[in-house]
């Protein structure tokens, strides 16, 4: 059966603003449905009017319109913050905690949960705590706790946020197998990027209503819609669309193997003097890690003998897949975390015995779920906060001016918690530019973030780096990392494999094999065509391409 939405429309309450307006959609029987829109168009409110929360949970607002279903259908939602919907002690008591509260047999939820574990492939931390899991360790086995419950529709709202590659793949395989068997999904996720291949139909929701409602090929066809709702779209797509404007007659493609088809017999593997080795540019370690171990109480090691220094004034993306200790490392560069052999030291000096707070005038932590460090009650006090507690100056008139710069400043007077998910992670992150610290880490800074969100933040970052600060990037966004790292440092296991400048590490196809993770289509593309030196971004690309086929058309003049 097929779902139909006619005629939505939803506000809060009767003196607040319409959030949606007559929207009507049809979600199709086993097939993936994409709801995309810029942050704060409406989409989480669909969700919850989809799942029921709308009107039965919550019941002030004024609904129009309807969504029908059956009384025995069950719709499921997977929520961007697991820690919201994970119960229990145990992973066994969190994936059997839905199906239990269904009323069936113990043969019955057990069965369920050995599905679900065989599925996601979690066996191993089935007898795990879940306060010691990974972020995205995390998410898995919260999307195995709603999958066993076999919903006829799942929703899943940006559920591969903190994932890692292999984790994407995995439910991406997932996903499809589901598909196969007739289970209707619907995602909600403005990063099309990693379920491009799978996703069948796209609705766009902006200002409250529908502006797009087609299949993918259709959406991926048209930039002005891409750009308007603030989609990140796959770097194969967005090749095309940069390329296309520097180089006429340009047939499309979407993948791989179709802009290799398209670009190979137009490009000379030629050696230039720009591909020669650049000379190093050793900059002062202004922090630094040594023989750093890691052992939890319940036997877990995180972390074994690292040693690793983070370079004044560089972007440093720290790389791995889940579970292998890039957030345990960052805590304990700000004091969260204590070694258990070890040291960390800022400029030379021990932070062995220094608070967490004393250490954060130093290096600051902005963590991967916003709401851990929202604690004002209005957007501007929240931007004002850390120069408020660590005595840093500053004037009404300079807050006032970020807000307006980074689109917050409507919600100035608004309650932190009430915004957006990409607002919310923005907010945190603007507050650090009034902080006194030298290191900026940020940990997972995308989630919830929209196409225009994220190029803010690529913004904050290049200004940070502009002002000699240092940035430490924890990212699953593989082609984000490659646009702005400097350098890179890969851990594996809760060893450290390798460091070293972006472009160094990825000319070494052997060690991204070795921790799963696919270096992006720019990288790869270069590779394939011969383009030296690698290129690492879009434009470096698209401005390499557009120079080969110049140079091959004055050759052919």
């Amino acid at each position: 059966m097929s779902f139909k939405i006619e005629n939505i429309g939803y506000k809060y309450s009767a003196d607040t603003p319409q959030i949606l307006k007559n929207i009507n959609m049809e979600i199709k029987e086993a097939e993936v449905t994409a709801i995309v829109g810029p942050s704060g168009c409406g989409k989480s409110t669909l969700v919850s009017i989809l799942s029921g929360v709308i009107p039965v949970l919550m019941n002030k607002g004024e609904l129009t319109g309807s969504f029908q279903t059956g009384d025995d259908l069950v719709i499921s939602v997977v929520s961007q913050t697991p820690e919201n919907q994970l119960f229990g002690y145990g992973v066994e008591d969190a994936l059997a905690f839905g199906v239990e509260n269904m009323g069936l047999s113990n043969q019955e939820i057990h069965e369920r949960v050995e599905y679900v574990l065989d599925l996601l492939h979690i066996q191993h931390l089935r007898k795990r705590a879940v306060s010691t899991l990974s972020g995205g360790q995390r998410q898995a086995v919260c999307i195995a706790s709603v999958l066993a419950m076999r919903p006829d529709m799942v929703i899943m709202d940006e559920p591969v946020s903190s994932l890692d590659p292999q984790g994407k793949q995995l439910i991406q395989s997932v996903l499809n197998q589901l598909r196969a068997s007739g289970q209707t999904t619907v995602i909600v996720d403005n990063n099309l990027d990693w379920f491009s291949d799978i996703v069948d139909h796209v609705v766009g929701l902006d200002g409250g209503e529908v502006v797009f409602d087609g299949n993918r090929d259709e959406f991926f066809a048209q930039f002005e819609v891409q750009q308007r709702l603030g989609v990140i779209i796959p770097q194969e797509v967005e090749i095309y669309r940069e390329l296309s404007k520097k180089v006429s007659g340009l047939s499309s493609f979407s993948s791989l193997d179709g802009a290799y088809e398209v670009l190979h017999d137009r490009v000379k593997q030629t050696e230039t003097a720009a591909a020669l080795e650049k000379m190093e540019n050793h900059s002062e370690e202004v922090l630094k890690v040594t023989h750093l171990s890691k052992n939890f109480q319940d036997g877990f090691q995180a972390l074994k003998n690292i040693n690793a220094g983070f370079s004044k004034g560089k972007i440093i993306s720290i790389l791995g897949q889940n579970g292998s200790g890039k957030t345990t490392l960052v805590k304990h560069l700000n004091g969260l975390y204590q070694p258990t052999e070890g040291e960390v030291t800022y400029q030379g000096a021990g932070t062995a015995g220094k608070s967490v707070a004393e250490i954060s005038r130093d290096v600051i932590l902005v963590f991967q779920h916003p709401e851990h460090m929202l604690f004002e009650e209005n957007v501007y006090r929240e931007l004002t906060f850390c120069a408020r507690a660590q005595g840093v100056p500053f004037s009404e008139e300079e807050a006032l001016a970020v807000l307006e710069k980074y689109d917050l400043l409507a919600d100035k007077d608004e309650l932190p918690v009430n915004l957006s998910m990409g607002k919310k992670h923005l907010l945190t992150i603007l507050s650090v530019l009034f902080s006194s610290a030298e290191v900026i880490i940020l940990d997972e800074p995308t989630l919830g973030m929209d196409l225009h969100l994220r190029n803010h933040l690529e913004g904050i970052i290049r200004h940070l780096k502009e002002k000699g600060k240092t940035v430490i990037l924890i990212s699953h966004e593989i082609p984000l990392v490659f646009k702005l790292s400097d350098e890179l440092l890969v851990l594996d296991h809760a060893s450290m494999l390798k460091e070293g400048s972006a472009q160094q590490l990825a000319g070494d196809e052997a060690l991204f094999e070795k921790i799963h993770i696919d270096l992006p289509p720019v990288v790869q593309l270069s590779k394939k065509l011969g383009i030296k030196p690698l290129a690492c971004n879009v434009e470096d690309f698209t401005d390499a391409i557009a120079e080969q086929v110049k140079i091959g058309g004055a050759d052919r003049g």
